[in-house]
């Protein structure tokens, strides 16, 4: 079986570009995605979103395959989430589910708490300055 591989933002960044067929995956909410900002050239597709905040992984993994295509379950697949609980979780889905060379982003996009339970100052896709912008 394979294994989830844990990627720091500058490494994920760096096989992003080695890879041009490897898909940047953010599994944050839509509220996330909107008012936090996103890493650029990703795919959105939420692990939990309102109005239940549950898992599906049923919808997840669907909505991968649409995205991605019939090579969906051997393409490179690196997740990214705020902080890297959640893409950690849907990674192992899609582990468990066939997908054969998938990552995700241990700090997530925002980053580890710092001293004042703040996000964005100690490491994370956004403070590591990997590329991204806010619609």
């Amino acid at each position: 079986m394979s294994q989830l591989t844990q990627y720091l933002p500058k490494k994920a960044y760096e096989r992003l570009q080695a890879n041009k067929e490897a898909v940047l995956i953010d599994v944050r909410t839509e509220a996330e995605n909107k008012f936090v900002g996103r890493p650029l050239d990703c795919i959105f597709v939420p692990w939990v979103d309102e109005p239940d905040w549950e898992p599906h992984p049923d919808d997840f993994i669907a909505a991968i395959k649409r995205f991605i295509g019939s090579e969906a379950l051997s393409t490179e697949i690196i997740l990214i989430c705020r902080s890297g609980f959640r893409s950690d979780d849907a990674g192992r889905c899609l582990i468990d589910n066939n997908f054969t060379n998938v990552s995700h982003i241990v700090s997530g996009f925002e980053g580890d708490l710092d001293e004042n339970d703040q996000r964005g100052n100690v490491n994370g896709w956004r403070h590591d300055s990997m590329p991204w912008n806010q619609c």
